[in-house]
């Protein structure tokens, strides 16, 4: 996908858009795929494979950022990832700037799960995207 003329990645869920899913992501872009700084990129996808503890004050990760700059606080899609035994699940997806949750800014979807093997698969894919 494009935003003008800057590529990224975004997330198929049983084949559709994950941004299509959340209703729709106007002024911002999957935060991987773009190319220009894969170094980053990489130090990015590592936080969000291990899933661990975001770095950001509120402890979301980021999903979709500023279409123009790929920052948060600029707005952006954040949610938190739960690992459990079996299976991976992305839940309380919300508007924000990296920080505050300002109440209201809740993104009103069902929590994705996903089987552990799977999803690792679809990582390592992923992986692969940003290194190319």
């Amino acid at each position: 996908m494009c935003s003008g003329d800057r590529p990224y990645i975004d997330f198929l869920i049983n084949k559709v858009p994950l941004s299509e899913l959340l209703g729709g992501v106007t002024g911002s872009i999957g935060k991987f795929g773009w190319g220009v700084n894969t170094e980053f990129e990489l130090s990015e996808f590592s936080e969000f494979k291990k899933a661990k503890g975001s770095r950001h004050e509120n402890k979301l990760y980021s999903i979709y950022v500023c279409a123009e700059c790929g920052k948060e606080r600029c707005g952006a899609v954040m949610m938190d990832i739960e690992v459990l035994p079996e299976t991976i699940k992305w839940k309380n997806f919300v508007w924000s700037d990296g920080e505050e949750i300002e109440a209201g800014n809740s993104i009103q979807i069902e929590p994705l799960i996903f089987e552990k093997e799977e999803y690792e698969r679809a990582i390592q894919i992923l992986e692969q995207m940003i290194i190319k």
